[in-house]
């Protein structure tokens, strides 16, 4: 029997062009592993959260679905983006829109399948993988068990794999290039999400030998010797080989002058990922990176002297002083030294606005400050992402909804993030005063129209 294998996400599965180069989608290399009369039809797209995907995409895909059809349920990296208002899902809505998903899939006839996301490239300080996507994987699994959906853990499944191949290797699975290296980025690209062509059909190959377990997929569908086959480990990164790296701080005439770090600022505040850039005089070949004299990476230097750089594993907090020294032909470079300071846990906001336990009017207005380094704030009400100001030089905040509050006890709970690390909730409980929804006073006047700018004038019906 003919069947299509439909592929449901974001931009981790998507298909990439030749434009997009090194990245590539999982769900782009699956019709590699399969054999047989097995079709895939790729509808992942970048940027979607399962409320996005519901009303724009999910029709189409439904209208091309027959019967026996498999459909990858696979959403949740862009849907925990807690710093973007217009694109985070919360929790809550987003198991409601996952058991909606898959009531409509076997309403159509098709067989739904959940598929978490997969891990990022994230490595403690000790070097222990990482999971960068709070509770959405655990709530899509929550959901899978309720409905009795088949699950394919991505997320546990490339946490061990991305254990197995360790910091220094899992690289060469990520669109991750050093500066000159590929010509589509000759600025370099550091990108912890999304995969390259090897990574992507690593990945793949993982997904479908979860289907095969679970027995959604007959082994008959599938490229059994290429699934079973060991993993190729990939090399060691580049900048893991360097012989003998800490020779260059000894040398004594400087063959050119230091390079220019840009970021991060010096003296500044940065998150354990911090990626740093900067220039470096023509004739620099590579760079290398050493905090106490000790070699922590490396990287290439483009065209124009430009280059990037991240190291393969997190930093951890503190005050730090990294050394830089650029390899040249002639030699090697004047030793640039950098001082920043690292921030691993952000402290929860201080809300000085509405007082606790405080009376306010339908137009509540909050502020607060937070600690150095935190951009931003957002504002929860039970879960749900109600609003998000900036913070001034100062690092206070101000906020007001733009909407009147209804009147009664509420409760928000304000959270500072800070690059990708956001603190716990601090929570502020007041009482809006107001009209109540069963006074009398709303239904005054209901009998006529709105007299709005005819004449200025309209009965009060409790709302300002």
């Amino acid at each position: 029997m003919n069947r299509t294998l439909f592929v449901l996400g974001d931009s981790v599965p998507a298909p990439r062009t030749e434009e997009e180069a090194p990245m590539a989608g999982w769900g782009q290399k699956l019709q590699e592993l399969l054999v047989g009369p097995l079709e895939v039809a790729n509808y992942a797209r970048s940027a979607m959260t399962t409320r996005k995907y519901f009303t724009q995409r999910l029709p189409a895909l439904l209208n091309r679905m027959n019967r026996g059809d498999i459909v990858l349920i696979g959403f949740g990296y862009v849907d925990h983006m807690i710093h973007n208002g217009t694109r985070h899902v919360p929790v809550a809505e987003y198991q409601e829109l996952l058991r909606l998903f898959a009531a409509y899939v076997h309403e159509a006839g098709g067989v739904p399948v959940m598929v978490t996301p997969t891990a990022r490239y994230a490595f403690s300080t000790q070097g222990e993988v990482l999971n960068t996507l709070g509770d959405y994987p655990r709530a899509m699994a929550e959901v899978a068990a309720r409905l009795g959906v088949p699950l394919v853990d991505l997320t546990g499944r490339t946490m061990q794999l991305w254990s197995q191949l360790g910091p220094t290797r899992l690289r060469q699975f990520f669109c991750w290039t050093d500066a000159g290296e590929h010509p589509l980025h000759p600025d370099g690209t550091i990108d912890s999400t999304h995969l390259n062509h090897t990574g992507a059909f690593e990945v793949a190959r993982l997904v479908l030998a979860e289907l095969c377990n679970l027995g959604v997929l007959d082994k008959t569908e599938v490229n059994v010797p290429a699934l079973t086959e060991p993993l190729m480990m990939p090399p060691v990164s580049g900048e893991c080989t360097v012989q003998a790296p800490e020779s260059a701080l000894q040398y004594g005439q400087a063959a050119g002058p230091a390079p220019v770090i840009t970021k991060p600022a010096a003296g500044g505040i940065a998150g354990p990922m911090v990626k740093f850039s900067g220039s470096v005089a023509p004739g620099t070949d590579y760079l290398l990176f050493f905090e106490q004299g000790r070699y922590i990476g490396g990287t290439g230097v483009g065209g124009a002297g430009q280059w990037s750089w991240r190291r393969s594993v997190n930093w951890a907090a503190g005050e730090r002083l990294v050394q830089c020294v650029g390899l040249r032909g002639d030699g090697v470079s004047a030793i640039e030294e950098h001082r920043f300071t690292v921030v691993t846990d952000v402290p929860s906001p201080l809300i000085t606005a509405p007082a606790d336990a405080a009376y306010t009017g339908p137009r509540p207005r909050f502020s607060g400050s937070v600690h150095q380094g935190v951009t931003k704030v957002v504002l929860m009400e039970r879960g749900v992402l109600i609003g998000a100001t900036g913070v001034d030089e100062r690092g206070e905040w101000v906020f007001t909804h733009p909407h009147a509050w209804r009147p009664g006890t509420h409760t928000i709970e304000v959270i500072a993030l800070f690059g990708a690390a956001e603190s716990a909730p601090a929570p502020r409980t007041f009482t809006v005063v107001g009209i109540p929804e069963d006074s009398p006073i709303r239904g005054l006047g209901a009998t006529r129209h709105t007299c709005g700018d005819v004449c200025g004038h309209r009965p009060f019906t409790g709302d300002w």
